[in-house]
């Protein structure tokens, strides 16, 4: 607010209370004339024509607040200070003709109902212009306070009752001027000034720093009212017309925090659309422009976007949003009004650009996904054929031992008929048939690789099945048991095989052998596992679990060579196992993953 301006208010707020002053020293001096009842000067009456005047003056800046203040609920505080005011001088001027003291005093106890109120009502709007009723605690204040005025309110209209605000006698004719105050009046002044000191509080608190300053004007109408209020107290001004006085300094105190913008008004409600912060227009039903903001600049392509408004067809929906390329980088979003529609236009510069720099970095990670799966594809290709790969060479170099095995073992074959030669004739050939055997089930891996990679739970059973049947014709107990809940791959298969056979081999050559074998699979992984599995990580293993036992304390070559042979297959392919080797039998755990392909 520039220094001219604040001039003139302070002198308005001077002039103001001057006239209060002005009025309530002509009204004690008798300048006007003067009427009485029983013998007693009426003030009212000498003010009559003030207040004839100063009722639709009230009226009228009641209307004024309804349209420049825009804020809904300090607008209806105020108005209602206006028709309290209003109220209180038509109290006044119909108070003395009535001719009865006890209605007389009912009507001089209503003048505290718009003086409570009215600082009341003020006190709320320096709370809504702060923002203190935001807080939770504030509606519990509010009705603190409304409950104070109800229960002083109804202590001053039941004062014939008690005395305790008044006290004085019907029985005096003079008892309108005669009175005293009790401690009841001095307990409603005190919560008066309270309201209004904290009316200034929060109105200070509500201020713009550079507005704080101008509350020199405030002050000044505040110290004229404090003043009239003592001396009317004392008895100096007792005759003047306090509603008037009142009414006069308050409606010019609000008035002059209306237009510091101390609580919310514009002059016209042109002024205020004119000042929001957004670039918006109002369109009547035709499509023409009835209002903008300071923010609009009128453009070539209006007309076709006051079309696309009118086509979007508002009426069904409160909000529609469109874009044109007429006007790059813009937003507009049409809403329905009353009477037409509100066109604004936002600026989404900083939106397009962050757009296109995530469609770019889309683009760019979608390119790189294209080509991480291609990557992986061939990878995984490779990863297969390196599997196969390692596979065949493993068979080959299995099937080749077992083959020069099987030449000596028939290079060697005892040629008498002797019931020796024949038994260690037999012996042989039983181990030629497993060493067969067990060719026949590598040689098949590398074909299922081709045809069938995966060993399902029934496929694996049977081969483990067959394999124990023919052990049990040789004289060796075993029992075997599949349980897999997923096929496995062709190179887990090729250690269970190695497993299989070379335990059977050893038990073959064993004393009494008995032979247990037990596959199954599950899950490792996860936080404390201690199976060397990362936290959060698991993986799938199969693991075989075989127990042989001998009779005897002595066992053949055969035994030991078969199960050294075993322990060195399961080095080289590097799974997790434990081989324990005794006379009287062995064990093996071995666990094979996934992962752990053939070395």
């Amino acid at each position: 607010m520039d220094v001219d301006r604040k001039h003139v208010l302070i002198a308005c707020a001077i002039a103001g209370a001057v006239l209060g002053l002005v009025l309530a020293v002509l009204q004690a001096a008798g300048a006007f004339p003067t009427s009485e009842l029983h013998g007693m000067p009426t003030g009212a009456s000498r003010s009559t024509g003030f207040m004839l005047a100063m009722a639709p003056l009230l009226a009228a800046w009641g209307f004024t607040i309804h349209l420049r203040c825009s804020d809904a609920q300090i607008a209806r505080y105020l108005k209602a200070n206006a028709a309290l005011c209003t109220a209180w001088l038509l109290i006044v001027t119909l108070k003395y003709p009535t001719g009865n003291d006890h209605l007389v005093s009912i009507m001089w106890y209503l003048y505290y109902v718009p003086m409570l109120l009215t600082s009341t009502f003020s006190l709320f709007s320096a709370m809504r212009a702060s923002a203190l009723d935001r807080m939770p605690v504030t509606s519990y204040a509010k009705r603190a306070v409304l409950a104070i005025d109800a229960a002083l309110i109804a202590l001053v209209l039941t004062n014939n009752l008690h005395h305790m605000v008044f006290r004085f006698s019907f029985d005096d004719p003079l008892w309108s001027g005669s009175y005293t105050y009790g401690p009841g009046y001095w307990v409603v002044l005190g919560w008066i000034i309270t309201q209004i000191v904290l009316f200034f509080a929060c109105s200070f608190a509500a201020a713009r720093r550079q507005l704080r300053s101008a509350f020199v004007p405030l002050a000044l109408i505040v110290g004229v009212l404090g003043t009239y209020t003592v001396l009317y107290i004392l008895r100096f001004l007792i005759g003047s017309n306090l509603a008037l006085v009142y009414s006069i300094l308050l409606i010019s105190c609000l008035e002059i925090a209306l237009d510091l913008g101390i609580l919310p008004s514009y002059y016209w409600r042109e002024s205020m659309f004119s000042a929001l912060p957004f670039n918006l227009r109002i369109l009547s039903r035709t499509g023409e422009v009835a209002l903008h903001t300071a923010l609009f600049q009128p453009s070539a392509h209006d007309d076709a976007l006051h079309s696309m408004l009118l086509q979007s067809d508002l009426s069904r929906r409160s909000i529609t949003s469109f874009r044109t390329t007429a006007v790059p980088h813009t937003l507009f979003r049409g809403y329905n009004v009353t009477g037409g529609s509100a066109l604004l236009a936002e600026d989404v510069t900083a939106i397009d650009e962050r757009r296109e720099t995530l469609e770019r970095q889309q683009d760019s990670l979608r390119a790189h996904n294209e080509l991480l799966k291609h990557r992986h594809a061939i990878d995984g290709v490779l990863y297969r054929t390196q599997q196969e790969r390692a596979l065949v060479d493993e068979i080959e170099q299995t099937l080749a031992a077992k083959t020069r095995r099987i030449d000596e073992l028939l290079s060697d074959l005892p040629r008498g008929n002797d019931p020796q030669s024949l038994a260690q004739r037999r012996e042989r050939l039983t181990e030629v048939k497993l060493l067969i055997a067990y060719c026949k089930r590598k040689g098949g891996l590398v074909l299922a690789g081709k045809s069938d990679p995966a060993f399902n739970r029934e496929r694996l059973q049977l081969v483990f099945n067959e394999t124990a049947a023919d052990l049990r014709t040789l004289g060796i107990d075993c029992a075997a048991l599949v349980d897999v809940k997923r096929e496995l791959p062709a190179s887990t298969v090729s250690v269970l095989y190695d497993c299989l056979y070379d335990f059977a081999a050893a038990a073959f050559a064993a004393n009494n052998p008995i032979l247990m074998l037990f596959v199954s699979d599950k899950v490792e992984g996860g936080e404390g596992s201690g199976d060397g599995v990362a936290a959060g990580q698991h993986r799938r293993v199969v693991e075989m679990r075989a127990a042989l036992e001998a009779g005897g304390s002595s066992q053949s070559k055969g035994y030991t060579r078969s199960l050294e042979e075993l322990r060195r297959v399961l080095e080289r392919r590097d799974v997790r196992f434990s081989l324990d080797i005794a006379s009287d039998g062995a064990t093996l755990a071995v666990r094979v993953s996934e992962d752990e392909g053939v070395a």
